[in-house]
């Protein structure tokens, strides 16, 4: 399986996530859990969106153990790169990601699992007739 390394940096706000050999390819999260998690999640959504000049091979441990934080290696998951093949970004006030924050906390999923519920079940129950669908 094919990795990168990313530094974990704990601040007093959060972990903090970076791929040095990504630039922009960051995250964060309140626990080692979570920002683990959020990792994975970046590195597959970067990965699918860069342009191709910007992805480069995987350095070695050698090359990235001097960067600040803790080392991990981070997999790169098909999956989740598959993932992001219809995606597209939402900006939401910070009211809302707040109580999405807490829902997901509770629910154990990330952001995109608490809106991507969100959307089926108002599609379920907002169904179009067949007149309404063609248009």
């Amino acid at each position: 399986m094919k990795y990168y390394y990313a530094a974990f940096e704990q601040t007093q706000e959060a972990i903090e996530v970076e791929f040095p050999d990504l630039p922009g390819c960051v995250t964060f999260g309140d626990t080692w859990d979570e920002a683990y998690e959020n990792a994975v999640d970046v590195l597959a959504a970067w990965l699918k969106n860069a342009e191709k000049q910007f992805i480069v091979e995987p350095s070695p441990y050698d090359i990235v153990k001097n960067h600040n934080g803790q080392i991990f290696p981070i997999p790169v998951n098909e999956q989740t790169i598959e993932s992001y093949n219809n995606s597209f970004n939402v900006k939401l006030s910070n009211d809302i990601l707040v109580q999405i924050d807490k829902h997901r906390k509770i629910k154990g999923i990330n952001r995109s699992g608490v809106l991507l519920q969100a959307v089926e079940e108002y599609l379920k129950n907002h169904r179009l007739d067949a007149q309404q669908a063609v248009q």
